[in-house]
């Protein structure tokens, strides 16, 4: 069947993200999706008992995810997304002391720097070794530059190890980096490799200081983008097909063929936009060339992350998220206060959460709750009406030292690209490295189909 110029398969962010993209510039495009809903690990479902949206996971935006901004502004979802003009965040440390962390509206890192010098979280040791940061700034943002042979952290080094070679104090630490990398690498300092923080920390503390701010979606996620991007792409004449499992043969001479619901293409160019770990079982035949590849997909270790939601009887919070450092859920967020409307359900979230995710229920969520105890003594006047958990224990790729090479889009199977968050972008797996992966394997395409 003749249907398109290009099939995807896998309608999560990478997926869309390169659909749009094709499409926008004139590509007719087939999207394939097994799940029955579209969005990948970025989506949402009914709570069966309550009727609510909730997301498998929170995901946040951040003011540096320029690939993303475009993609949502093309689609018409930009609006479903709330940007903070600066970084500010409310923090409740292990001992239950609130602060709050404010970046004021100077150029960056000097934001960051006088944020850190005014949080009365800190200690004036613990302020004053930020400034040890700076210099480790400027090489990771140098390190950015086209051509680049300097090095902001090395290979086999942990966040961890980074942070006390450049004087970060343990109080700060764990009020500051811990909290930032866990929630952008979604593994432990003492285990994830440092060079990928150093590149997440060069975009947000770049030259626009807005580049650190927080962005929420103000919609389930499956709404706050993926449906956006189908009624974008069928508009224009492409097509996009839940509950489609499909399966790419490539025959000796490199033809690709896919199979689905049914049905089968012979495509002259595939992008595949399926996760790191469902790569082998995607792929039938193909030349030894491209073995490499599968074998790096099949020995990427993952990193799980949990969510436990909650509902009270009333709002317990007054913010739309808080920080709670050193503990096993580290951030919570109210989505009464993020979506609005009748929406009544807390999201606490752990990320990089192996010591937790074999937990039963019942325990995860008794120390979920004793945990919100503990840190918002509101919560204990409020009753607690439901909850459940959420396991994604592949949520993200590991960035431990040691871990496979991340591949490129393009193979050396003619065309034949991959698109997701673990593709080599230099980003941690983030909902912006997922875009600008599909980005990079739409303009591989197109140079095919042109």
């Amino acid at each position: 069947m003749d249907v398109s110029d290009v099939i995807i398969v896998g309608a999560g962010v990478a997926g869309l993200s390169a659909a749009v993209r094709l499409t926008r510039d004139g590509a007719r495009v087939l999207v394939l999706e097994a799940r029955s809903r579209l969005g990948g690990r970025a989506t949402a479902f009914a709570d069966r008992e309550t009727g609510e949206l909730v997301d498998n996971g929170q995901h946040v935006l951040m003011g540096c995810y320029h690939e993303t901004f475009a993609f949502l502004r093309e689609i018409g979802a930009d609006r479903h997304v709330s940007l903070q003009p600066t970084l500010g965040v409310t923090m409740i440390d292990r001992q239950g002391r609130r602060s709050r962390l404010v970046c004021p509206t100077l150029p960056s890192p000097l934001h960051l720097l006088a944020g850190v010098m005014d949080w009365d979280a800190l200690g004036w040791a613990d302020r004053r070794s930020v400034l040890r940061m700076g210099a480790p700034l400027r090489v990771a943002r140098r390190a950015l530059e086209p051509g680049a042979r300097q090095l902001a952290a090395s290979p086999g080094e942990t966040v961890e190890r980074w942070l006390i070679h450049n004087g970060q104090t343990p109080r700060l630490r764990e009020m500051l980096w811990e909290p930032l990398a866990l929630a952008a690498l979604n593994q432990p300092i003492d285990q994830a490799a440092a060079p990928v923080f150093a590149r997440v920390l060069a975009e947000m503390f770049g030259a626009d200081p807005q580049a650190a701010a927080i962005a929420l979606p103000t919609k389930p996620l499956h709404q706050m983008y993926a449906e956006p991007a189908r009624r974008y792409i069928e508009a224009r004449g492409g097509s996009v097909r839940t509950g489609a499992a499909a399966k790419v043969r490539i025959a000796p001479d490199s033809t690709l063929t896919v199979e689905a619901a049914g049905e089968r293409w012979t495509a002259g160019t595939v992008i595949s936009a399926v996760p790191w770990f469902a790569l082998p079982g995607l792929v039938e035949g193909g030349p030894p060339a491209l073995d490499p590849i599968l074998d790096r997909a099949r020995r990427m270790e993952s990193s799980p992350m949990v969510t436990v939601n909650l509902w009270f009887d009333r709002r317990v919070i007054d913010e739309p998220f808080i920080g709670l450092p050193g503990r096993a859920m580290q951030w919570v967020f109210d989505k009464r206060a993020v979506f609005g409307g009748a929406v009544s359900h807390m999201s606490l979230v752990s990320s990089g959460a192996a010591s937790i995710v074999a937990m039963a229920n019942d325990a995860l969520i008794a120390q979920t709750h004793e945990e919100l105890l503990d840190a918002i003594p509101a919560v204990r006047s409020a009753k607690l009406v439901r909850a459940t958990v959420i396991r994604e224990p592949h949520a993200t790729f590991s960035l431990a030292p040691g871990q496979p090479d991340r591949p490129s889009s393009t193979t050396p199977v003619r065309g034949f690209f991959l698109a997701g968050d673990w593709i080599d972008t230099g980003l941690p797996a983030t909902i912006e490295s997922a875009v600008r992966s599909g980005h990079l394997a739409a303009e591989a395409a197109l140079q095919l189909t042109r």
